[in-house]
């Protein structure tokens, strides 16, 4: 074999041994979604709240969230103890093909530092990153309405 074929071979060689697997496991998780939403933010404010509904195909954490239009994201839990709404960041365990809501009153998304006022009706695409089991991570994009 000449240089050139040589250097194509082993090019391809490093794509099937190395690359390969990361796109036949990304093609078997799936996501699906529903009731993505933003809440309008209030005048002078700039933290909201989000919600959704997700399905996922294998049991992976929510690791991080991410927006070029909002400066941190984060998942919460809320209670209520007595009249006293208490709050806590979590780190969301999906298990596969079990339904995980984020919903007003119970787990939900925090939307900090808004740097644009979003606008009802607006479409937002937010950066999920997943962590799997193999600790693998895996990124998705996810488009959220403002109500």
């Amino acid at each position: 074999m000449n240089p050139t074929m040589m250097k194509t071979f082993n090019s391809l060689v490093f794509l099937i041994i190395f690359l390969f697997p990361f796109f036949v496991y990304g093609e078997e998780f799936s996501i699906s979604t529903k009731n993505n939403l933003i809440l309008e933010l209030r005048p002078g404010q700039k933290v909201t709240a989000g919600f959704m509904d997700i399905t996922v195909s294998e049991n992976v954490n929510i690791i991080k969230i991410e927006s070029k239009l909002i400066g941190n994201i984060e998942a919460h839990s809320m209670i209520m103890d007595g009249e006293i709404m208490k709050m806590r960041k979590i780190k969301p365990e999906l298990k596969k093909n079990i339904e995980y809501k984020f919903q007003p009153g119970g787990d939900h998304l925090m939307f900090y530092n808004v740097s644009e006022k979003l606008k009802k009706g607006d479409n937002i695409n937010l950066l999920f990153t997943f962590e799997l089991k193999n600790q693998k991570r895996l990124s998705k994009s996810i488009q959220f309405k403002v109500k």
